[in-house]
């Protein structure tokens, strides 16, 4: 069976899937006239790897990438295919990294933004649900800027089952709430955590709650703003783990050094 083609755009995006992964991707798609620099760059490698190079008039390139912010560049590339929560749940290195889940986030360049950080701030996988939520659209991928070719992904048909089957693999779940029990950078987290988002306003959703094992806040100036959007939320949260681990960490090689 034939598979279908999916398209990433900009140029980040763009020369990540060529660099990392070019078999994924089929040809690539560049707009006439005046080559930037980035544009050079990107069909060297591609000819560099046997990648096709195909030239369109801008309009035809929006209409491939979804999106009138391409840069110029948009590969045609082979879907990404997300692993199983299982095979995931084995790839994971003996540290343990956390591992976000995103509850029915409807934004693509929240999703993509969210990519980004995780793969920055070294997650283990993100996992998010097949239905009432986004997919991986030109936009996610853009936003990832590269992030699509480094972070393991797995979309699982219930949200609240992969809660329930991480916590069984070992991982603590955390699910971000403004009115958790537990504050950020006050409480010590346990490890290794899964940390559960919520939609934009909705927040995680009840049945998926349940079955975490706490409530962790971001603590915000008074007054300041009510809420923060789901993809800073995700990367202040991935960030305030990282920094509790490298201090247990630093405690632990200072507890056995020798006086």
């Amino acid at each position: 069976m034939k598979r279908r083609a999916e398209y990433v755009c900009g140029a980040h995006s763009v020369l990540a899937a060529l660099a990392r992964g070019p078999e994924r991707v089929k040809r690539l798609l560049i707009a006439g006239g005046r080559r930037s620099r980035r544009v050079a760059e990107a069909v060297r490698l591609a000819e560099s790897r046997g990648v096709p190079v195909e030239t369109l008039d801008t309009k035809q390139l929006t209409k491939k990438a979804a999106t009138a912010q391409h840069q110029n560049l948009v590969a045609a590339v082979h879907p990404t295919p997300p692993l199983t929560l299982d095979d995931l749940i084995e790839t994971q290195p003996a540290a343990a990294p956390p591992i976000l889940l995103l509850d029915g986030l409807q934004d693509p360049r929240n999703f993509g933004a969210i990519l980004r950080s995780a793969a920055a701030l070294g997650a283990g996988g993100v996992v998010w649900p097949k239905d009432g939520a986004v997919g991986l659209t030109p936009v996610v991928a853009k936003a990832a800027a590269g992030a699509l070719e480094v972070i393991p992904l797995a979309r699982v048909t219930n949200l609240a089952r992969a809660v329930s089957a991480l916590k069984e693999a070992g991982y603590w779940a955390l699910a971000a709430d403004a009115h958790g029990d537990k504050t950020l950078g006050v409480d010590e987290l346990p490890r290794p955590c899964c940390l559960v988002i919520g939609a934009e306003g909705r927040g995680v959703r009840p049945l998926v709650l349940k079955h975490c094992d706490a409530r962790v806040r971001i603590p915000i100036e008074a007054g300041a703003v009510s809420s923060l959007n789901a993809s800073v939320a995700a990367a202040i949260l991935l960030h305030g783990v990282r920094e509790n681990r490298v201090e247990d960490e630093g405690a632990a090689q200072a507890k056995s050094s020798p006086s």
